[in-house]
């Protein structure tokens, strides 16, 4: 058991910090207003989407 808890505190494993992402991955659908094709973007982590037509 002494080999297994080397290095980590006595615990036999690596404790885990960081439980959860801050963002979530988003992605910009745009729509064919004659075909209804939609294209996705890349997607990309933000924490706030805002959106406005121009």
């Amino acid at each position: 058991m002494a080999r297994k808890t080397r290095g980590y505190g006595s615990f036999p494993k690596p404790i885990q910090k960081r439980f959860a992402k801050t963002t979530k991955k988003t992605v910009l659908k745009l729509k064919c207003k004659e075909c209804d094709h939609i294209i996705q973007s890349k997607s990309m982590r933000l924490k706030k989407v805002d959106i406005q037509r121009a």
